[in-house]
C-alpha cells in the first residue's frame, strides 16, 4: 500500500515545518507529500520548496479555501492511500505505521482515523479528542454512518481514505468552506465500512478564537449538508432521512438562538418555526423567543395558528429526539 500526505495550507509559514518534520519523520514514510498552497502572502510555498526540495511537492494555486486546494491535491495524489494532514497539526511517529498495520489485518476498511491529543500554544487542553464524544473511547470498525450522522467525531489530521474509495465518494465539495470535512466522511461511511483506532496519533492545534469566529458558519454549512441527508442525497432509507431531518432541526434551533441574541429576531423567528416540529421543544422554541426578542415577537407567535397546529402535531407524531451540545453546536 502507497500513501500520499495531502496538506493545504494558506499563509502557514510558522506553522508548516512542524508539520512536514513530523510526516518525515514517520516510522514508516510516505510515498509521497504534496503540499497545496492556496495562494499564501507569507512565502510559505517558497520557504517549503527552499528546506525540502524534491521531498515535497508543491502546489501554488490561487486563493479560494482549504477544501477547494485540498482537492486538487487529492485529485493528482498517486497513492493508494490519501492521507489528510492540516498545515498547523503534527503526527506522532508511529501514525501511518499503525494505520496501515490495522488496515492489513482488516482489508474490508477503506477509510480510517484515530484518536489524538488536543493543544493550544500554552499546553494540553484535551488528551484524548475522541473523549469529548464517546465514552469510553474504544475502537470501532464496520458501518459507522449511524453515529457520524449524530457528531462529525473523526479528527481531520488522522483521517486515510482509500484512493478508489475517494474517487467513489465523488471527493470534496469546493462550495464547503467549514463542513467539507463531515460531508466527505458522511458519504464515505454511506458506501464504505471504516474505522476509528483509539490510539493518540496525532496533535491537533486549537488556534486562538477559532471556535467563537467560525461556529455559526459552520453550523450554516452543516445544516446544508443535513437537509442533503434528509432528501436521501447522501444515503437511502427513511431511518437516515429522518435522522437529517432531525439534525437539520437541531441546527436550525441553534441558529435560531443566535439570531435572537444578535439581534436578527426575524431571522431567529423563521429558524425556531422551521424546527419546532421535530422534537421536544415547540414550548421551550417560544420561549427562548419570549426570553431574548421583544414582548411583541412573543405576541405574534402566540396569536399564530401554527403554534397550535405545531404543539398537536408534536404529541402525536414527533420522534424523539435529543438535542446534543445545544449551546455548542453539534460538530
Amino acid at each position: 500500500m502507497t500513501v500520499s500526505v495531502v496538506i493545504a495550507v494558506y499563509n502557514g509559514a510558522w506553522c508548516i515545518e512542524r508539520a512536514l518534520d513530523s510526516v518525515l519523520a514517520q516510522s514508516r514514510p510516505a510515498e509521497e507529500i504534496i503540499l497545496c498552497d492556496d495562494g499564501s502572502t507569507d512565502g510559505t510555498a517558497d520557504l517549503v520548496a527552499r528546506r525540502y526540495g524534491a521531498r515535497v511537492r508543491v502546489l501554488r494555486l490561487p486563493h479560494r479555501n482549504a477544501s477547494a486546494a485540498r482537492g486538487v491535491g487529492l485529485e493528482q495524489a498517486r497513492g493508494d492511500w490519501l492521507a489528510f494532514l492540516d498545515a498547523d497539526d503534527v503526527w506522532e511517529p508511529g501514525k501511518l505505521e499503525r494505520q496501515l498495520a490495522f488496515l492489513a489485518r482488516h482489508p474490508e476498511v477503506r477509510w480510517i482515523g484515530s484518536d489524538g491529543i488536543y493543544v493550544s500554544s500554552s499546553g494540553v487542553l484535551r488528551a484524548s479528542w475522541l473523549s469529548d464524544y464517546f465514552e469510553p473511547v474504544t475502537e470501532m470498525r464496520g458501518e459507522l454512518l449511524a453515529p457520524l450522522l449524530e457528531r462529525c467525531f473523526p479528527l481531520h489530521s488522522s483521517m486515510m481514505v482509500e484512493r478508489r474509495a475517494f474517487g467513489e465518494a465523488g471527493g470534496l465539495d469546493p462550495t464547503l468552506r467549514y463542513s467539507y470535512d463531515y460531508d466527505l466522511w458522511l458519504r464515505l461511511a454511506a458506501g464504505h465500512p471504516g474505522a476509528i483506532l483509539a490510539e493518540r496519533l496525532v496533535r491537533y492545534l486549537a488556534s486562538e478564537g477559532q471556535l467563537s469566529r467560525r461556529l455559526e458558519a459552520r453550523h450554516l454549512e452543516d445544516l446544508r449538508i443535513m437537509r442533503r441527508v434528509a432528501q436521501g442525497r447522501v444515503a437511502p432509507g427513511a431511518a437516515t432521512r429522518a435522522t437529517g431531518a432531525e439534525r437539520a432541526a437541531a441546527l436550525e434551533f441553534d441558529l435560531g438562538v443566535r439570531c435572537l441574541r444578535t439581534g436578527r429576531i426575524r431571522e431567529g423567528r423563521l429558524r425556531l418555526w422551521r424546527a419546532a416540529p421535530y422534537g421536544p421543544w415547540p414550548r421551550r422554541a417560544l420561549a427562548t423567543a419570549g426570553a431574548l426578542a421583544p414582548r411583541w415577537s412573543l405576541a405574534w407567535l402566540m396569536r399564530s395558528p401554527w403554534l397550535k397546529h405545531t404543539v398537536q402535531r408534536h404529541r402525536r407524531h414527533a420522534p424523539r429526539f435529543v438535542l446534543q451540545n445545544a449551546g455548542g453546536g453539534v460538530a
